[in-house]
């Protein structure tokens, strides 16, 4: 759901950074510098390795922002030490220097250099998130001085409630004039979730015998969905499910398919992160304000460190019903689901 490649981020940030000039008079470009951390790092206990981003802004009166953010040098600091502290017994955990490229991180080409991709990480093996448990990050200078502080609550594991998962599943009926319906249960560490169903099938060419191939399309339901007391649950109208496949996978009438199993992906983010994306969805547009809000949970600078989870439900299958209205209906009968 939600990645580590953040370049809007720093760009806000070199925005934020370099607006304060219109906003004031008094604002002098030979004020002393100061180096302002930009972090993103999201923990997740379905991590089998955790990334934290740390960068900084920077601003030169001979040299462009842009120009900057080409130069490497310029993003990273040098010597500090990221650490991420448990509250509750107040135990360190040192994060590892590392460039990501070597670790098949790549950097999205833009504006900002990417290479190296410097980033700091820990085993999940050695951190070992406990549900519903207070973190710290914590960024020392060479000095040993605190730049910046941030906590955040371990997302708890979710429960799914319907469909039936484990060993007891059941074929599910998805219906043009019925409902298709997910529920599950989560703690209050959960602020907001995501819900996608992975379609898995095969395809192959009526006129040939080459062995199947192996496709998937997903199939977004839910989006930024806000948590709340009791049982979550999204009910979606069946037709939609005929729509999107009809609408996902290309009509070819040499092709033949086979449905195969559904994977049900629930992803779950905290309350740091939830605020993160109102905000950057917020006051935009024809009729927004001058001046974008900017959300950080760092002490000092700019970013975000929260928490995220996400649970996956694999090998569902759908029952003959829904096979044979796949197969023969109006909106997907030119898919050649056999």
């Amino acid at each position: 759901m939600y990645s580590i490649k953040t370049n809007a981020l720093y760009l806000l940030a070199l925005l934020a950074i370099i607006g304060l000039g219109s906003c004031s008079n008094d604002f002098s470009l030979n004020a002393p510098a100061k180096e302002i951390p930009i972090v993103y790092g999201l923990l997740s206990r379905a991590d089998d390795t955790h990334y934290i981003r740390v960068e900084r802004a920077f601003l030169e009166e001979a040299t462009s922002g842009l120009e900057l953010a080409q130069q490497a040098d310029q993003l990273y600091f040098d010597d500090i030490d990221v650490a991420i502290v448990r509250v509750s017994n107040q135990r360190a955990y040192p994060l590892q220097r590392i460039d990501g490229v070597a670790e098949g991180i790549v950097r999205s080409e833009g504006i900002f250099a990417t290479t190296p991709n410097i980033l700091y990480k820990i085993d999940a093996a050695t951190l070992q998130l406990q549900e519903g448990e207070q973190y710290e990050l914590l960024i020392r200078n060479a000095t040993e001085t605190i730049m910046t502080t941030a906590i955040t609550s371990v997302v708890s594991d979710l429960r799914l409630n319907r469909p039936i998962p484990g060993n007891n599943k059941l074929p599910i009926r998805i219906l043009e004039d019925d409902e298709l319906t997910v529920i599950w249960a989560a703690d209050e560490t959960a602020s907001f979730f995501d819900l996608q169903m992975h379609i898995n099938y095969e395809e192959w060419t009526a006129t040939t015998s080459t062995t199947p191939q192996q496709k998937t399309v997903i199939w977004n339901l839910s989006s930024n969905q806000t948590a709340i007391d009791g049982p979550n649950k999204v009910e979606v109208d069946g037709i939609e499910f005929y729509r999107f496949l009809a609408s996902a996978i290309p009509t070819d009438a040499s092709v033949l398919r086979l449905l195969g199993s559904i994977d049900i992906v629930i992803d779950a983010g905290g309350q740091e992160l939830f605020q993160y994306i109102n905000v950057g969805q917020a006051n935009t547009g024809i009729t927004s304000a001058q001046v974008l809000p900017v959300f950080t949970n760092l002490s000092e600078g700019l970013g975000i460190f929260s928490s995220r989870n996400q649970f996956v439900e694999k090998d569902f299958f759908v029952d003959s019903a829904t096979r044979d209205l796949l197969r023969d209906g109006d909106l997907t009968r030119e898919l050649n689901f056999q």
